[in-house]
């Protein structure tokens, strides 16, 4: 994946709350910046490290202002320099790569597809997770194959790796645990689902919940796999210019590897 934006340097400075970095351009000045990835971030994004951002591009017609004029892209990583994204809108992205390229074969032979579509709503049998707040779930993916039949896919976002083991998430995710559950209803009505992490970093050689700070995404898991849920992991290459699927990691899912 070639990224369409230019990225430039700059010294993290301060994040004022989850979605905005303060930073200061080699230029000394100091702009306020988008941060699309909501985890802590707090081994990552400390004063002084260096980060990389971009001129936000020109809002949709009939969008809403931005408040800020820039986009967080990468941090270098403080221990060894090793640039990791941040952009949670890469892994959907990545995810469609790969499965034309057939990095994800296991989840569907892309020659046997007949649609992929994007952010469709989940079936009304699984919806049973949802409250007031949160009425339209939605799958990252649909894929329909020329059987008839279909697969349902979750893309998820990491970027949190300690001792080479990427841990997700980094914070308690509501939505992302009811995602799962969702998933694991859709297995156990026999319909093929699945659960990416797309980990946006090279370093890790295995994945696993972050059990001691999301306890239950980490049971909504288990209770994935054990439902039939297919979760796989990925790690990435990552320059300023490109980001590209590397390998395939095991998922530490209970006792069990996937």
């Amino acid at each position: 994946m070639i990224f369409d934006f230019a990225a430039q340097p700059a010294t993290f400075i301060a994040r004022p709350n989850r979605y905005v970095v303060h930073a200061q351009l080699a230029s000394g000045e100091v702009i306020v910046a988008h941060c699309a990835d909501p985890g802590r971030l707090a081994e990552l994004l400390l004063p002084g490290v260096r980060v990389h951002v971009s001129p936000a591009a020109p809002p949709r017609a009939n969008a809403p202002p931005r408040k800020t004029g820039w986009d967080l892209r990468f941090v270098e990583h403080p221990a060894n320099g090793r640039l990791v994204s941040l952009d949670t809108r890469v892994p959907n992205a990545l995810f469609a790569e790969g499965l034309a390229a057939g990095f994800f074969s296991e989840i569907a032979d892309y020659a046997s597809l007949y649609e992929v579509r994007r952010e469709v709503p989940l079936p009304l049998a699984v919806k049973v997770y949802q409250s007031a707040a949160t009425p339209h779930s939605r799958a990252d993916f649909r894929l329909t194959h020329h059987d008839g039949s279909r697969t349902w896919v979750e893309v998820k976002s990491a970027s949190l790796v300690v001792d080479g083991v990427a841990r997700f998430p980094d914070a308690v995710t509501a939505r992302g645990r009811r995602h799962v559950l969702e998933l694991a209803a859709l297995a156990r009505a026999c319909t093929r689902s699945a659960i990416v992490f797309i980990v946006q970093r090279p370093d890790a050689h295995a994945l696993e919940a972050f059990r001691a700070t999301d306890p239950a995404f980490a049971a909504a898991l288990d209770e994935a796999h054990a439902a039939g849920v297919i979760i796989r992991a990925a790690t990435c290459q990552v320059t300023t210019h490109a980001i590209w699927l590397d390998r395939q990691i095991p998922v530490c899912v209970g006792s069990t590897d996937v």
